[in-house]
């Protein structure tokens, strides 16, 4: 008995399961612990951590280690909360991206995320908590653990993308013969003048012609903007060092690019020094686009709005990214696909059309997307789209710092802030030479309407427009002078 009473002692209880006759016995060994209800406390604590660190804390009635994660917590809410509801959209956005703030913002990025994820584990683990983790509390943290890392590496995802496309989009065009077109930095008491080419190329079209030039200027001190077409058949351009360029305007890049000895600044600084002369302003920087590029950037920006004031159809379109020639378009309010924008920018042999209209549409085309970017922030959750769309197809020597600057202007800028208008009759007039139709400039009188489409800095731009009695123009001039909201 007493080695029977010293067996038990020593050995748990285990009961016998018999069968019928008895002649068969296994053991039942004890159910195990229900580990659910304590699973379930911890993976809710390490969640509200995950969300906001500290609540998980707090959750378990660990007051210190809650004010200890909840104080730099709320430091941060606080400071990004004051930042938003201060700063628009457009101009967040501008400075996020620049470099210096976005290495920054990455490595806040990860130090945020180290803080979740400390505060998670803490909450989870925490010893308050009586009981063992059972397998659904392991699933749980892990699946808890790849839910707070995920936004974390879809942000950093996005800064990479947008510092490898702003490396590519800012980095100067070089120079032929060496070099590269250097930026000088900007005086914000004066014009910031930009011009901007579009290299009308297309796999049918190799050509590398800036079919499309106008130039962009900025008024830092009075909030507008001036954009001015120049028609691309323009001979007789001054060069800015007292020769003329006999061929037509749209050529000169190109040209002054393969005879570096006779244009040894490169053929994108040759061309900004001819539209400076002609116009009688400086260039300060360059902007150098393909024009298949509007194809990615408009469906990147989700598409554009425009009000067709005149329906046209070009048979003679060659159909870019459509399975026909041709292409056609009604009068009224229309939303274009990027295909679809790129076809209104570049038709131009509709019955009445001109190189001057397409000018114009292209002018509403910048103006369609500037306003598309600043809709209610809608560009910022298209950040990634867009400068892939925008990194292989967008040069500039426009320095990358001047962007939050340009954001704020454009942000602050209201309606009728930019003046639109395209060189035409009288200012140019039509003819024929070798080259095939031209347009010869009346440098005497661009420079005059000029004067006040480049107003002084903090004085408005005056439109142009021509003067009464010569309101009649040549069956290919058409209006292109207007304000635009």
């Amino acid at each position: 008995m007493a080695d029977r009473a010293a067996w038990d002692h020593a050995s748990p209880p285990t009961r016998v399961r018999r069968s019928v006759d008895g002649a068969h016995a296994r053991p039942i060994r004890p159910a195990r612990p229900d580990t659910r209800p304590v699973d379930l406390r911890r993976l809710f604590s390490a969640f509200l951590s995950s969300i906001v660190p500290g609540l998980g804390q707090a959750f378990n009635r660990n007051r210190p280690a809650a004010a200890w994660f909840l104080t730099p917590t709320g430091i941060l809410v606080v400071l990004v909360a004051l930042l938003v509801l201060t700063t628009s959209p457009a101009i967040l956005l501008a400075r996020t991206i620049e470099p210096r703030a976005l290495h920054g913002f990455l490595a806040l990025n990860l130090l945020i995320l180290i803080w979740r994820l400390a505060a998670l584990g803490h909450a989870f683990l925490d010893p308050r908590q009586p009981g063992r983790t059972g397998r659904l509390g392991l699933i749980g943290l892990v699946v808890l653990v790849l839910f707070t890392t995920a936004p974390h590496a879809i942000v950093n995802s996005w800064g990479t993308t947008a510092s490898t496309a702003f490396a590519r989009i800012f980095e100067p065009v070089p120079a032929a013969g060496g070099g590269a077109v250097a930026a000088a930095a900007p005086d914000l008491t004066k014009r910031i003048n930009v011009l901007v080419t579009g290299i009308d190329k297309t796999p049918n079209r190799t050509a590398t012609l800036t079919d499309s030039m106008m130039v962009v200027s900025l008024d830092p001190v009075g909030r507008t903007v001036t954009i001015v077409s120049l028609p691309r058949d323009l001979v007789g351009v001054p060069l800015g060092n007292g020769d003329n360029y006999g061929p037509k305007l749209n050529s000169l890049m190109s040209f002054a690019d393969r005879n570096p000895k006779l244009y040894p600044e490169g053929g994108i600084r040759t061309l900004s020094n001819a539209v400076g002369a002609l116009l009688g302003i400086p260039i300060d920087y360059y902007a150098r686009i393909d024009f298949v590029g509007f194809v990615k950037v408009v469906d990147a920006v989700g598409g554009i709005d425009i009000d067709v004031v005149e329906g046209f159809t070009d048979p003679l379109y060659d159909g870019y990214g459509f399975k026909q020639w041709g292409y056609a378009i009604t009068a009224g309010r229309h939303h274009f696909t990027g295909v679809e924008a790129l076809a209104y920018a570049r038709s131009r042999q509709a019955a009445g059309e001109s190189d001057f209209k397409r000018a114009a549409r292209q002018q509403e085309i910048l103006v369609a997307i500037r306003a598309k970017m600043l809709s209610g922030g809608s560009l910022f959750w298209r950040v990634p789209s867009l400068l892939d769309a925008v990194g292989d197809l967008f040069t500039t020597n426009l320095p990358v710092e001047l962007l939050p600057t340009l954001a704020s202007i454009a942000d602050e800028m209201g309606t009728g802030g930019i003046t639109r208008t395209v060189l035409r009759y009288p200012l140019v007039k039509p003819g024929r030479n070798q080259y095939g139709s031209i347009q010869i400039p009346d440098l005497k009188a661009i420079r005059k309407a000029a004067d006040g489409l480049f107003s002084d800095p903090g004085v408005p731009p005056t439109p142009w427009e021509p003067a009464p009695k010569a309101s009649k123009a040549p069956a290919k001039a058409s209006p292109a002078a207007s304000t635009a909201p």
